[in-house]
């Protein structure tokens, strides 16, 4: 993968990463002919933001796919978050740079960031180093939802202040003529220091007010506030696709360059058989290991066989490899008859040591019990001794008084 990020875009790059970053501590990068998507998933799997950049976003953009076994999976990676987020960070980057070049090559063990200034001809080069290779794959997708609603994110922004920025839920009760937001749900336990709040919005007040199926929809408020903030820096109209409680709300934003998704799961609160455990987002995450694609059929099945515990890779970059016990180097082509050799001394030590050590064993046991009771008298000796005595006393003073 060979991509150019030129200056102007880089503001949405970093606002990007930033939103991402409140969601998940690690990012999955999925390159493929069309796009490149940046992909995360909170813990809980409650939360998964998709941001897909467009090959146009990028003024070059290389991907090749053709030494990937599986063409479909496209070229993959994995970076955490903390180490990518602080190259974007600051105020007017695009000011400050003139481009960013990403490049990664297939089975490597780090990303490039080439970072070029626009002043004094500055160059710098950061390599993150990427983690284990995993694909996550959403088994949802954002347009599936039967209910569609649309508006501004400022009407979006104007309603949220109407909540306090302690409220960790919302929930939506979508009718076909008006959908009542609230802070609460009825019959919900009265929480102290807490104010109530509700707005009841008429469907004429969105852009697209298309309801299919009238539900109730109670979802976390802190991941949509972060979409909110994001569509309200670049002026983006919010799409709210969902179908009922219990499944996945998707916020949406378009533009022609990029494109935004954050999948929340949701409940219904009326429905005690819901909860978030049941309702998260349907991702799975599984390996790649695309280096056992070189290795041939025989030698995968030496090197699983092998016992690599009788052995130490210290001259494996000579090309010899070194036995521990005998201490002698031998090449690769004797490997096997070296190592059923070992294998039977090993065993034959084994069974002549054993009973010596059986016997040392014992020994050792006893003087770790004598010396472990010497030392508890030593330390608790004093615990046993009497602390309190009348002559400590001296004079008494005043008289007793019970008698009175």
């Amino acid at each position: 993968m060979n991509c150019i990020i030129p200056g102007p875009n880089l503001k949405i790059f970093a606002k990007a990463l930033q939103a991402l970053a409140k969601i998940g501590d690690d990012l999955y990068v999925d390159a493929s002919k069309e796009h490149v998507s940046l992909i995360t998933l909170n813990l809980r799997k409650t939360v998964c933001v998709h941001f897909n950049l467009l090959d146009i976003f990028f003024s070059t953009y290389e991907v090749d796919i053709t030494q990937i076994a599986d063409k479909s999976q496209g070229v993959s990676c994995k970076i955490h978050m903390k180490t990518l987020l602080p190259l974007f960070r600051g105020t007017n980057l695009e000011k400050k740079l003139d481009y960013v070049k990403v490049e990664y090559d297939n089975n490597s063990d780090f990303i490039v960031f080439k970072m070029k200034y626009k002043y004094d001809d500055i160059l710098m080069t950061h390599q993150l180093h990427l983690i284990e290779p995993e694909l996550l794959t959403i088994d949802i997708s954002p347009d599936s939802g039967c209910n569609n609603v649309v508006t501004t994110s400022t009407f979006f922004n104007q309603l949220l202040n109407m909540f306090s920025n302690s409220d960790d839920e919302i929930l939506f009760e979508i009718t076909k003529e008006k959908a009542v937001i609230r802070n609460y749900y009825v019959g919900a336990p009265v929480k102290s220091k807490s104010v109530r709040s509700q707005v009841s919005p008429n469907g004429s007040e969105f852009s697209v007010f298309r309801i299919n199926l009238e539900t109730t929809i109670n979802f976390s408020l802190k991941p949509f506030r972060t979409a909110i903030q994001f569509a309200e820096g670049f002026n983006l109209n919010i799409c709210l696709n969902f179908e009922q409680g219990g499944k996945p709300l998707c916020v949406t934003m378009k533009n022609p360059t990029f494109e935004m998704n954050f999948m929340i799961a949701t409940i219904n609160p009326y429905n005690e058989n819901q909860s978030i455990a049941t309702s998260s987002i349907p991702a799975r995450i599984t390996g790649v290991n695309n280096d056992i694609a070189n290795v041939t059929a025989d030698d995968r099945e030496v090197l699983l066989n092998e016992n690599w515990d009788d052995f130490s890779m210290e001259t494996i970059g000579e090309g010899r490899i070194a036995n521990k016990k005998s201490k002698k180097t031998f090449p690769f082509n004797e490997l096997l008859d070296s190592t059923k050799e070992n294998r039977r001394n090993s065993n034959d030590e084994r069974s002549l040591n054993g009973s010596l050590k059986n016997s040392a064993d014992k020994a050792v046991l006893n003087t770790l019990e004598s010396n472990s009771r010497k030392k508890a008298k030593i330390v608790f000796g004093r615990c046993f001794e009497s602390t309190f005595s009348r002559a400590q006393l001296g004079d008494v003073l005043v008289s007793d008084s019970d008698s009175e």
